[in-house]
C-alpha cells in the first residue's frame, strides 16, 4: 500500500451495541472497496476483521482490530472495536486512535445499552459519529423507530438516506439530497429515482438537513432566513458539522446483504473528517507548563502513541501506533518520552485484520504497526528526543469484576502470573493483585465472559490450567468492651526454665485507630528490657483473632503489672504470656467481626431507578444519595463488600446494560449482630473445608 497524504486518511472506529453486526459492515465495507474478493461472515468463522481463534470459537469480536484499505483514492482504517460490555477497554483504545465513529445500531432492536453508553463516550471525547442502522433485512426491523430513539438520543442526528423496502423486501437506499436510489449489492448497485411514495419522508429529512447545516455558519444563517441554501452551501455546512460532531448522519443499511454500503462510503469520504480536521488527543509540549491538542502534518515534530498491543495477530508482539504529527519511517530511531527510552522501528506494516503488508512510512493521521520494541507498550507515547511530547494516556475504565484465580496445579504458580501480566499488557482493563493476607491472587476485569477469554488464551497459548472462585473477603477483627486480664507463663523441665508474669488491660479504640501498646509498668515489677518482648507478643497475636483467625485491629493494650524471676525470665517467656494474655483478653472483650464497605456509585436512567436501589438495598447497602448526572441519575451507596460479588452481571441484566458503575474501598465496619453469628459459624466451616 502507498503512503496517503494526512488529507486522504479516514480513521474511523466502529462501535455499537453487540449482536448489532459491527464486524458484518467493516466486511462489507472492505468487498465493497474491492479490498476483498468475497464478504467475510463472523458466523461462518470467515471474517477477514474478527480472525483470532477466540473469535472463530465464539463468532463475535473480542480484540480491536485494524482494517486498513483503499477507496476512491483514500486510505480508510477501520478499527473494529468489541461490543460486549467486557471488553470496553477495546473501544476506549479504537475511539482515542480514529476521528470518527461509526455507531451501528441493530435495526430490529434498536438502540441498546451500550448503544448510549458508546455515544456517550465519542461526546465526551468530542467525536464527530456516523449511525448506521443495520440488518434492516430482517423481520420487525424499523428504521423509522430506530431513527426516533437515535433522536431520542440527539436531537442533531438525521437521516441521510432512507431505504426502500423493509424487512425481507429490503432492496436499497434513496440519498436525501440528491433523490438518487441504489438497489441490491452495493459492489455492483443498480442506479434509479427514489419511489414517489418515499417524496415525503425525503423531504422532511432534506429540510433537516438543510436547517442543520445552516446552523454551522452565521453566513450560511443568513441566506437560509433570505432564501434558500445552494445544494453546495448545504453540503459545506453539513460537513462542517459532522466534522466538529454538531452533527449525526443516519444511514440505513443491510450488511449481510450488502445494500447501503456504497452510500456509507460516500459518507466516509464525503463527511468523515481528515485526520487535520479534527484536535488531537492533548498533550505537553517540550517548555509548554499545561496541555494543549497535539495536531500537526509530516513536517511537523513527531507525536504517535501506542494504542493497542496485540499477540493474537502474529508469533511476535504487534504494536499498533497512531501517528498525530510528524512521520515514522523504517529502521528511524524514535524516543519513547513516557518511559526515556530509545526504540528502533526495525519494521513497519499495515494491517488489514491479519494480512499485513510492508509499509515505509507512516505520516502524520495514519495508523500503522509495528514489532519488536524492547521497552514500549500501550499508552507509551513516541517522540524525538529532541521534542519530547507526552501524549494524555488513553483513559482506560476501572474493572468492575473481581474473582480469586490459581492454578489448577500446584507449581504452576509463576506460570498463571507470568501469562496474566502479559495479558495486561495487552489489555489494560485486566489487572491483578496478590492478597498476601488471605493467600490469593485477585483477577480484576470487566465481566464473565472477560474470565473465561483469559483462561481459553491461557490454556491454548501457555498450556496452563487456572481455576477462578468467589474471592476472600479481607474481614478483619475487633472488640467492643474492655477486660482486665493477667496470664503466668511458667515451665520448669529440668535446667533453666521459663518464668514471665503479665497483666494487661484491652480496649477498644474508635474505628481506623489501629494500634496503641502502653507502658504502665511501676516499681520495675517488669523490668524495662522485656517491656519490647510483650509488645512484640501482642503485636503477632494481633494477626489471628479469636473469632474467625482474621487480623485484629482497633484496639489499646495498657500493661499495668507483672512478675519476673532473676534466673528463669527472658523475653521469650514474656513474649509467649503476652501472647496468651492478650487472647484471654479479646476472648473477654466482646469480640466482633469487621468488615470492609464499599463505595458504590451506580449512573442509571430513571426507568431502572427503583430495580436498582431496591437491590442495593437487599445487598445490605445504604443509600447515601441520588444526583441527576446528564439524562441519567447517580446513586451513591455503601454496601459490604461481602455482597459485591458479581455484582456487574446483576446490574447489566437488571436494567439491560444501560447502567454503569463504580466501586472502592471506603471503611471497616461492625458486622450487625444478626448477621454475625451465621457468618462467623460458615467462615469457620470454609476454614476447615480448606484445611482438610
Amino acid at each position: 500500500m502507498k503512503t496517503f497524504d494526512t488529507a486522504e486518511i479516514r480513521n474511523l472506529a466502529v462501535v455499537g451495541h453487540s449482536g448489532a453486526g459491527k464486524t458484518s459492515v467493516g466486511e462489507a465495507l472492505l468487498y465493497t472497496a474491492g479490498a476483498t474478493t468475497r464478504q467475510g461472515k463472523v458466523q461462518e468463522g470467515t471474517s477477514v476483521i474478527a480472525h483470532t481463534a477466540d473469535e472463530v470459537k465464539r463468532q463475535i469480536s473480542l480484540y480491536l482490530s485494524l482494517a486498513a484499505f483503499e477507496v476512491r483514492g483514500k486510505k480508510v482504517n477501520l478499527l473494529d472495536c468489541p461490543g460486549y460490555a467486557d471488553f470496553v477497554g477495546e473501544v476506549h483504545a479504537g475511539l482515542y486512535a480514529a476521528d470518527t465513529a461509526i455507531i451501528v445500531v441493530n435495526g430490529v432492536s434498536g438502540v441498546e445499552g451500550d448503544t448510549e453508553k458508546h455515544f456517550d463516550l465519542v461526546v465526551e471525547r468530542g467525536k464527530p459519529a456516523i449511525f448506521v442502522v443495520n440488518m434492516l433485512d430482517k423481520e420487525q426491523a424499523s428504521f423509522q423507530k430506530t431513527v426516533e430513539q437515535i433522536r431520542a438520543m440527539t436531537d442533531r442526528a438525521v437521516p441521510i438516506v432512507v431505504p426502500i423496502g423493509s424487512g425481507p423486501g429490503f432492496e436499497g437506499v434513496a440519498h436525501v439530497l440528491s433523490g438518487k436510489a441504489y438497489l441490491g449489492d452495493a459492489r455492483a448497485p443498480k442506479e434509479g429515482t427514489a419511489p414517489a411514495d418515499l417524496n415525503e419522508t425525503i423531504e422532511v429529512a432534506r429540510t433537516q438537513i438543510t436547517e442543520l447545516a445552516a446552523e454551522t455558519e452565521d453566513a450560511l444563517m443568513e441566506r437560509y432566513f433570505a432564501g434558500e441554501l445552494t445544494p453546495e452551501e448545504i453540503e459545506r455546512g453539513f460537513h462542517a458539522g459532522v466534522s466538529k460532531g454538531k452533527i449525526y448522519p443516519i444511514l440505513a443499511m443491510s450488511a449481510d446483504r450488502n445494500i447501503g454500503t456504497s452510500a456509507l462510503v460516500d459518507a466516509i469520504l464525503t463527511l468523515a473528517p481528515a485526520p487535520h480536521e479534527v484536535p488531537g488527543p492533548l498533550g505537553i509540549r517540550p517548555g509548554a507548563e499545561s496541555e494543549a491538542p497535539i495536531t500537526g502534518g509530516i513536517s511537523d515534530p513527531l507525536a504517535a502513541i501506542v494504542f493497542k498491543t496485540s499477540s493474537e495477530v502474529l508469533p511476535q508482539d504487534v504494536y499498533l501506533i497512531r501517528v498525530f504529527s510528524g512521520y515514522i519511517e523504517k529502521g528511524m530511531d524514535v524516543y519513547n518520552s513516557r518511559r526515556d527510552q530509545s526504540e528502533r522501528m526495525s519494521q513497519l506494516y499495515h494491517f488489514c485484520g491479519k494480512e499485513r503488508t510492508d509499509a515505509d512510512r507512516i505520516v502524520a493521521g495514519d495508523i500503522g504497526a509495528t514489532v519488536n520494541l524492547k521497552s514500549t507498550g500501550t499508552n507509551d507515547c513516541l517522540s524525538s528526543k529532541e521534542n519530547k511530547i507526552v501524549l494524555r494516556a488513553i483513559d482506560y475504565p476501572e474493572p468492575v469484576h473481581e474473582v480469586a484465580i490459581s492454578p489448577a496445579k500446584k507449581g504452576d504458580e509463576e506460570k498463571v502470573g507470568s501469562w496474566l501480566n502479559r495479558f495486561h499488557l495487552e489489555d489494560p482493563t485486566l489487572q491483578t493483585r496478590v492478597d498476601s493476607s488471605l493467600h490469593q491472587t485477585i483477577l480484576r476485569c470487566m465481566g464473565d465472559l472477560h474470565i473465561d477469554v483469559v483462561l481459553d488464551r491461557m490454556r491454548r497459548r501457555g498450556q496452563v490450567e487456572a481455576v477462578v472462585s468467589k474471592p476472600k473477603i479481607p474481614f478483619r477483627e475487633t472488640i467492643r468492651g474492655n477486660a482486665d486480664v493477667s496470664y503466668r507463663h511458667k515451665k520448669q523441665t529440668g535446667g533453666r526454665g521459663q518464668f514471665a508474669d503479665v497483666s494487661i488491660k484491652v480496649e477498644p479504640l474508635p474505628r481506623g485507630g489501629g494500634f496503641e501498646f502502653l507502658d504502665e509498668i511501676v516499681g520495675g515489677v517488669i523490668p524495662s528490657r522485656f517491656i519490647p518482648a510483650v509488645e512484640k507478643g501482642i503485636v503477632e497475636k494481633m494477626g489471628e483473632g479469636v473469632l474467625c483467625g482474621y487480623p485484629v485491629v482497633d484496639v489499646r493494650v495498657r500493661l499495668h503489672f507483672g512478675g519476673y524471676h532473676d534466673v528463669d525470665s527472658s523475653e521469650m517467656a514474656f513474649k509467649i504470656a503476652a501472647r496468651e494474655a492478650f487472647k484471654d483478653g479479646i476472648e473477654k472483650a466482646q469480640p466482633v467481626l469487621l468488615e470492609p464497605i464499599m463505595r458504590v456509585d451506580v449512573t442509571v436512567p430513571d426507568d431502572y431507578m427503583g430495580d436498582v436501589m431496591g437491590d442495593l438495598s437487599s445487598r445490605r447497602g445504604k443509600i447515601l444519595g441520588m444526583e441527576p448526572v446528564g439524562k441519567v441519575k447517580r446513586v451513591s451507596a455503601l454496601v459490604p463488600a461481602a455482597e459485591i460479588y458479581q455484582y456487574s452481571t446483576k446490574l447489566r441484566s437488571m436494567t439491560q446494560g444501560r447502567a454503569r458503575f463504580t466501586f472502592g474501598f471506603d471503611h471497616y465496619e461492625e458486622v450487625p449482630r444478626e448477621v454475625q453469628e451465621k457468618l462467623v459459624e460458615q467462615l469457620r466451616k470454609e476454614q476447615q473445608e480448606a484445611g482438610a
